[in-house]
């Protein structure tokens, strides 16, 4: 059976040890609705049914500013209530980049005597990249770079930017995808014409993600059957421009239940993700369309076209042009589209969320055991004095930190006061450090390349 590239480095298993007490730091969590609020529910559920106790520190508790793009959180005012808690956790999990927050994780944690420091593992999403602030994003990027190597273990979701945080001396580097749910049976497509394509975007409504670019594409294309799912800031703007330029295959249905998503991804015959700023870097929906069989296109993004380069289309970021004619080229040939989406969903089958948990938990009892072996030669990790205790803060609620247990590791682990190399599963240094993996190379993603097209350039618009 042939499998997705990226399913490899997930598809390793967990280590066989104690449950952990892990604390997620994160911007967003549920009920917000975004991928990083996805990923994160997704990951603290699994480990919780791996028996691990899973706290989970967001917006929902730090209280935040939002000034459309712009969020600035006040964790740094929360931090002495934090630092008193970090000892009763084995490993903490911060998520970025997110300024304010995942950035002053990393910059203050880095102060901290090593008996209060938990062992720190830095998952990367997507960059800062802010059109109209570029600048001031570059010079972020760089910095917030610089702290994430500060951590113990470093996570990204794609080759490319595991790629982009090696370092030789810094921590080991690991590439794990994220999931989608297999589907229980293949769907039901609906009857079509000849020469129509259903065409399916899930997203926030907010400039990055190229919804101008789609409508754009869309416009003067009756074949062409375009549902946009999602809310947000920009949706009665993009539904005025589409009533405007008279776009009428082009259907909003704003935020759907997961029941009626999961219809429309089943009677749709690809997904697109056509967002025009690096701030992409994943696309959970190109998998999660690819999981109940769409042909997956999107724009030519770092880590975005690692999910749809090897079974569907990539096209140039910002080109309507380009974009009108892949999806053109899916309508006229339909044993093409057939090949493409039975390829995509075999490919999905392999990425999953319990190889994405499952990879999580092996990285995470990496960097508990590599650092307690590395600061204090240890054999185990020891058990807490305190009983259960709380991180309160006000007007937020409360995150319980269990009682640790003991863990044991062999004589063998220990090399020197340092069990890196033991406890990498298996994986060479170089490796983990440069973010690949045998059965894991870069992929080369499928290019379209045309001239502009002669319909008018929309504005680059999740």
């Amino acid at each position: 059976m042939s499998r997705h590239p990226l399913a490899a480095q997930a598809a390793e298993g967990p280590l066989p040890r104690r449950p952990l007490d892990i604390l997620i730091v994160t911007s967003e969590a549920p009920p917000i609705v975004s991928g990083i609020s996805t990923c994160v529910d997704r990951l603290a559920t699994g480990l919780t049914a791996r028996d691990h106790q899973v706290r989970v520190l967001s917006c929902a508790q730090i209280r935040r500013i939002v000034f459309g793009e712009w969020r600035l959180s006040s964790f740094a005012a929360h931090w002495p209530r934090i630092v008193r808690e970090l000892p009763h956790f084995d490993v903490v999990n911060v998520h970025g980049p997110v300024p304010t927050v995942s950035d002053v994780f990393l910059w203050l944690s880095r102060w901290l005597p090593p008996h209060a420091r938990p062992a720190v593992v830095y998952t990367h999403h997507a960059p800062i990249d802010i059109p109209e602030a570029s600048w001031m994003s570059t010079r972020y990027n760089r910095l917030h770079q610089g702290l994430a190597l500060r951590a113990d273990r470093i996570v990204a979701s794609s080759p490319h930017y595991a790629r982009q945080h090696r370092s030789r001396f810094g921590p080991a580097v690991r590439a794990i995808p994220w999931g989608a749910d297999p589907r229980p049976s293949p769907p039901v497509r609906v009857p079509r014409s000849h020469g129509e394509l259903n065409v399916l975007f899930v997203g926030q409504m907010r400039p990055y993600k190229g919804v101008e670019t789609l409508l754009a594409a869309a416009e003067r294309q009756p074949w062409l059957k375009l549902t946009l799912v999602g809310g947000g800031t920009e949706l009665a703007r993009y539904r005025g421009l589409a009533e405007r330029h008279g776009i009428a295959n082009a259907r909003f249905t704003g935020r759907l239940s997961d029941a009626d998503l999961h219809y429309q991804y089943g009677i749709s015959d690809a997904v697109v993700l056509p967002s025009v700023t690096h701030a992409e870097a994943f696309g959970l929906v190109l998998l999660e369309g690819m999981a109940a069989g769409c042909v997956p296109v999107a724009s030519d993004l770092p880590g975005v076209r690692d999910i749809a380069g090897p079974t569907g289309l990539v096209v140039p970021s910002g080109n309507p042009g380009a974009l009108r004619a892949a999806l053109r080229g899916l309508a006229e040939d339909r044993a093409r589209l057939e090949r493409m989406q039975a390829a995509s969903m075999l490919a999905a089958q392999a990425l999953t969320w319990d190889r994405c948990v499952a990879a999580y938990e092996g990285v995470l009892f990496e960097a508990v055991y590599s650092r307690y072996a590395r600061l204090h030669g240890l054999r185990a990790l020891p058990e807490l004095d305190e009983p259960r205790s709380l991180i309160s803060v006000p007007d937020a609620g409360l995150i319980s930190v269990p009682d640790a247990d003991l863990i044991s590791v062999s004589d063998g682990d220990l090399r020197n006061g340092s069990s890196d190399a033991d406890l990498r599963n298996g994986s060479s240094d170089a490796d983990l450090r440069n973010g690949s993996v045998p059965g894991w190379p870069p992929v080369p993603a499928t290019r379209i390349r045309i001239p502009e097209a002669s319909a008018s350039a929309a504005e680059p618009g999740r």
